[in-house]
């Protein structure tokens, strides 16, 4: 089922400035039980309008391709849905009445309930519940979103693989790099990711010496084997797209899984230790000293 939910206007603008993730987080399990990969996860939120009343814009529509459970310290709740890059979408957000979706919101027919009787200040409260839609809710959506202009600093990003090459190279290469993207970033952020060299640089060392220089998926030892260093560090949550560089973040890869991660873009589950790709595969790691799982039990429903 197709789902909508609440995303609070300051958070989706972080998510552009720190380089859109295109993925979701909740602390509601609903956003894991009642959505199947290859579904859509409709965004909204609400803005006071230039006469001071509620107006509210869809955000995106991230079709599903992966659900994972966030690390125990994640903020934002345990649940995490990721948005397909190709067919994905975040919408721009402006200041032109027509792309007022109040109207559209208070027919939308939902798997339970309407937001028929709530008015302007209300549907937002509403919906903090994340809410399932009939098919013909999301045929109304795609409509609407037709005539919407998309935001294109979601897809303006630094390419991940030359990032994480340019934090373990040479400074002057990822401000190089980082110029290449002008839009994408707020001063701030790219602000934050040239200074953050010499602590990723620290990481990966203290990853590597944790282990051993050893590949965490399948333990290829290219130490011992052929007395060189491959292993090579890859973020979780992608720097490029706004994931922190901190050591929960970070998994030390050969260059044969680190490449097979990118090039299918796989995710990462906390509550399993595992990489998810797309085919279905699930490959738990084989080696780890620094990652707590987090326990389903308890959670949110």
């Amino acid at each position: 089922m197709d789902l909508l939910a609440y995303w609070r206007i300051d958070n989706y603008k972080n998510d552009l400035d720190e380089g859109a993730g295109f993925h979701f987080n909740s602390k509601q399990s609903r956003l894991h039980t009642a959505i199947n990969v290859g579904e859509s996860l409709w965004l909204f939120t609400r803005l006071v309008g230039p006469t001071g009343l509620s107006e509210y814009r869809i955000l995106a529509r991230l079709v599903i391709r992966s659900k994972t459970i966030n690390p125990p310290s994640y903020k934002y709740g345990p649940f995490r849905v990721w948005g397909d890059l190709k067919l994905s979408q975040y919408f721009k957000v402006t200041e032109d009445p027509t792309s007022d979706a109040f109207e559209l919101l208070r027919v939308l027919p939902l798997g339970s309930g309407n937001f028929a009787n709530c008015n302007r200040s209300s549907i937002g409260q509403s919906a903090q519940t994340i809410r399932g839609l009939k098919s013909e809710a999301s045929r109304l959506l795609e409509s609407f979103c037709e005539e919407l202009c998309i935001e294109s600093r979601a897809r303006a990003v630094t390419d991940e693989v030359r990032l994480e090459k340019a934090l373990g190279g040479n400074p002057s290469d990822l401000e190089s790099l980082l110029q290449e993207t002008p839009l994408a970033y707020s001063t701030s952020r790219r602000l934050d990711l040239i200074s953050s060299y010499p602590r990723n640089r620290q990481l990966v060392a203290e990853l590597q010496r944790l282990y051993a220089g050893r590949c965490q998926l399948c333990v290829f030892d290219s130490p011992t084997l052929y007395s060189t260093d491959s292993a090579e560090a890859h973020h979780v949550i992608y720097r490029s797209r706004g994931g922190p560089d901190v050591f929960d973040n970070l998994v030390l890869l050969c260059p044969n899984h680190h490449t097979v991660i990118h090039g299918t873009d796989a995710t990462f589950d906390y509550a399993k230790l595992a990489f998810l790709f797309p085919n279905g595969r699930t490959e738990p790691l084989c080696l780890n000293q620094h990652l707590l799982p987090r326990n389903l039990s308890g959670l949110s429903s």
